[in-house]
């Protein structure tokens, strides 16, 4: 009979298994009206561009269990078509997921006021989205960072029950999925630290951030590894509470 000590060393020794892979990206450039695709020609031509070569590298093949899904913005759907486009997906279904939406507005007014005196500005718009008050608990503008955070982990949970209860038959399941800045930033600042990238505008248009959850051992615990502008860092997921623990 293995000793309970050599039991975790095996454990601890063990590969772990890879349960799926998650390409989150940022949409591209926008028209902003909510219409059609609702992307200027040069944000059709770059989200085409990063299909091709997202298949070009691997990141995407014809050996994973490919899944679509994006916010219900127009131009996160927008997005996803021509990235989809130009990796030749075919007909894969796409599925819009609310939680990955962009900020709700309480008093879009007071929000536009604001954007109009960054001037349209992308850099400043990030930062503020850090530095401003109005981002914070208890806002009377825009929905607080902690929210659009729960909103995340409650997507990252609901994948993790579903692939448990749909295994795959060999194939790898990859989820690509389109949302907003607003939402992914706290992926990145959570995991590297925003001011460790050096730059509060992450991710840019087209952007993407690269997870592999692996099953940890632990019941309600996930060990995510995150690639994002070629650092790679591993933290865990906690279920119960739904947050990152960096390792």
């Amino acid at each position: 009979m293995k000793s309970p000590e050599s039991s975790m060393q095996l454990t601890k020794d063990k590969e772990p298994k890879l349960l799926f892979k998650v390409t989150l990206m940022r949409h591209e450039k926008s028209l902003y009206k909510n219409i059609g695709h609702d992307l200027t020609s040069k944000g059709i031509e770059k989200a085409t561009e990063i299909g091709k070569k997202l298949r070009k590298e691997g990141v995407i093949n014809d050996e994973d269990d490919i899944y679509l899904i994006h916010s219900p913005q127009a131009r996160a759907k927008g997005t996803l078509d021509f990235v989809a486009q130009g990796a030749n997906l075919g007909e894969i279904p796409k599925r819009s997921i609310d939680q990955l939406r962009m900020s709700d507005m309480i008093d879009f007014d007071a929000f536009l006021k604001r954007m109009n005196e960054l001037g349209g500005d992308g850099e400043l718009i990030a930062k503020d989205h850090y530095t401003h008050p109005m981002h914070s608990k208890g806002s009377e503008v825009i929905e607080p960072h902690e929210s659009k955070k729960k909103r995340l982990y409650q997507t990252c949970e609901y994948l993790i029950r579903w692939f448990e209860h749909h295994p795959s038959q060999g194939a790898t399941p990859h989820v690509i999925a389109v949302s907003h800045f607003e939402i992914i930033t706290h992926l990145i600042d959570d995991v590297f630290g925003i001011k460790n990238i050096g730059r509060y505008s992450a991710p840019r248009h087209g952007e993407a951030v690269f997870i592999e959850a692996h099953e940890s051992g632990k019941k309600n615990e996930m060990l995510l590894k995150v690639t994002y502008e070629g650092k790679t860092k591993e933290v865990c997921f906690d279920r119960e509470n739904r947050s990152i623990k960096v390792k």
